[in-house]
């Protein structure tokens, strides 16, 4: 096993106006590694499931833009704007010879690999049968999905693009700063919001009433597909099957949502003590802030929960895109009082 290489090219501009009130910085690069070293896997017949070694070559390309902006200054009060965006595709132009994919993490069944020609970390699971027409789902005569025999891809963990405005108002010795942070695009498999659902816990599982007046189960759902001869399907089922393990659950690729959001990461008020509160106290500075963290979530294509998760952690070579049963974010809330003496 040699080592690994990466050249990386790049190119990046700054500019500023009236006079530093707006600031403009923006790069473009682009990097190739070769050789990178990853697990791969063997036949378990050889007495080993994986050996490391030199498997792959990768391209990154990317952009990163930033920008201050100054919109409102006077002698008292002051608004601050700075804004990030970053969007980048890291694709994997090559394997080692007789590799076909490699095993970054999860399980046997959804798991996260690297395939060449696509972009790094991409989800594979059991997926639906699709129409090769109409690319809809194919379902039986009952009405209920059909799964792929193997895995498939079913899922892209990275998005599209994230940016990070921070504004800050200052008001003689009062500032306010907030951080808002936009993702758009990705996707994640998500055990827990199937089990909300599966389970008939979740708000939009009581979408439609459970039973008719005579006790029998109501079947209100219909799944956008079609039959195998290409038919539109029009056989409805309850609530229990389409949102059970014989139906939007039956395979992996039920248990894919994508993970865009807006939120507000955190915000904070600071108050500096003017000099002449200090006089009397030992305290040469002092101020009071109030703080949160985690203050707002709206991930629309995502219920009940916080798309940032990742089982796999830092151990599985950067990549993510699964989520089982992980804990809730927690929003925390503070005062902090800062003396100097």
């Amino acid at each position: 096993m040699g080592p690994e290489f990466t050249q990386v090219r790049e190119i990046g501009v700054e500019l500023s106006f009236l006079k530093g009130r707006v600031t403009i910085e923006a790069t473009r690069y682009k990097s190739k590694s070769r050789d990178l070293i990853f697990n791969v896997p063997v036949s378990a017949t050889s007495g080993i499931t994986s050996f490391t070694r030199n498997a792959g070559n990768l391209t990154n390309n990317g952009v990163e833009f930033g920008a201050m902006i100054m919109p409102f200054k006077t002698k008292s009060f002051t608004w601050t704007i700075n804004a990030t965006y970053t969007q980048f595709k890291a694709i994997v132009d090559k394997l080692a010879p007789g590799v076909t994919n490699i095993f970054l993490g999860g399980f046997v069944t959804p798991n996260i690999r690297l395939v060449e020609g696509d972009e790094y970390g991409q989800i594979y699971g059991q997926g639906f049968q699709k129409d090769p027409k109409s690319g809809k789902m194919i379902v039986g005569a009952n009405g209920l999905p059909l799964i792929t025999p193997g895995d498939v891809k079913i899922g892209n963990p990275n998005p599209k693009y994230v940016m990070g405005i921070i504004n800050t108002f200052t008001y003689k010795t009062i500032t306010l700063s907030f951080l808002m942070e936009i993702r758009e695009g990705g996707q994640i498999y998500s055990r827990n919001i199937a089990d909300l659902q599966r389970n008939g816990v979740a708000k939009e599982t009581a979408e439609f009433p459970r039973f008719t007046a005579t006790g029998t189960p109501t079947t209100p759902y219909l799944f956008d597909a079609v039959y195998a001869n290409g038919q539109p399907n029009t056989t409805y089922v309850s609530a229990e099957n389409y949102f059970g393990n014989n139906g939007k659950y039956r395979g992996s690729e039920g248990f894919v949502f994508k993970t865009s959001w807006f939120r507000v990461r955190e915000a904070s008020v600071n108050f500096n003590m003017p000099a002449d509160l200090l006089k009397r106290t030992p305290f040469s500075n002092a101020s009071l802030s109030v703080f949160g963290r985690n203050l707002y979530l709206n991930a629309p294509f995502y219920p009940h929960l916080d798309p940032e998760q990742n089982v796999l952690g830092a151990s599985a070579q950067g990549a993510g895109g699964l989520e089982f049963n992980a804990l809730p974010q927690t929003r925390t809330i503070g005062v902090g009082l800062n003396l100097s003496f």
